[in-house]
Order: structure tokens, then C-alpha cells, then sequence
């Protein structure tokens, strides 16, 4: 099987009018003995290891986070599936992320 390209793997499927667009999930920002948790407020592109996330805090700074890890959840579903056996359903990704050494553009 031929290794596809991360922006390839990304687009939808050629005949899809129900791909997602985003989704939302939840973002771990690194402090000091451990990190602060921030849920998206609305569904954005789920970012990949490896992707730079700008973040303008409320001052209006801008700050470079390299995201090092993203985990699926699964969880049982309360309704039962055929014979007894539970169903399951996605929770809200996590993504972490570590300040990054790259300074951020200005914006001016």
C-alpha cells in the first residue's frame, strides 16, 4: 500500500457531502508541573503531532505551541448492542501541546 502525504490524507473523500469540517477537543497548554486544560469552544480542524498552533491570549501576544501527542477516547455506550455486547461512542480528543522554540510572526 502506497504511504500517503499528511495533506493528502486530510482532504475528504472525493463523492463525500457529509465529511466533517471540524470537531471539538480539548487542549492541554504546558504549566508548570503539569498542563491547563481548554476546551475549543467551536469545532475547528483536528491538528496532527508535529502541527504549530498560534495562540493570541487576552492581552493580544501571540504564542507558538508544537503539538506532541493527540488521544482518541473510546467509551461504552449506555445502550446495549445486539447480544449483550456494549457499543461504543468517541469522546473529545486530546491535544497536547509543548511552547515551541519558534517565535511568533508580529501581527502588526
Amino acid at each position: 500500500m502506497a504511504k500517503q502525504s499528511r495533506a493528502k490524507a486530510k482532504e475528504p473523500p472525493a463523492d463525500s457531502t457529509d465529511w466533517p469540517v471540524g470537531m471539538p477537543y480539548t487542549v492541554y497548554f504546558p504549566r508548570r508541573g503539569g498542563y491547563a486544560a481548554a476546551d475549543s469552544e467551536y469545532a475547528a480542524p483536528l491538528p496532527c503531532v508535529g502541527d504549530t498552533v498560534e495562540y493570541i491570549d487576552p492581552a493580544g501576544a501571540h504564542h507558538l505551541y508544537a503539538v506532541t501527542d493527540v488521544v482518541h477516547t473510546l467509551q461504552s455506550s449506555p445502550a446495549a448492542g445486539v447480544g449483550g455486547i456494549p457499543l461504543l461512542r468517541a469522546g473529545i480528543p486530546a491535544v497536547y501541546l509543548a511552547r515551541s522554540r519558534r517565535k511568533a510572526p508580529r501581527r502588526d
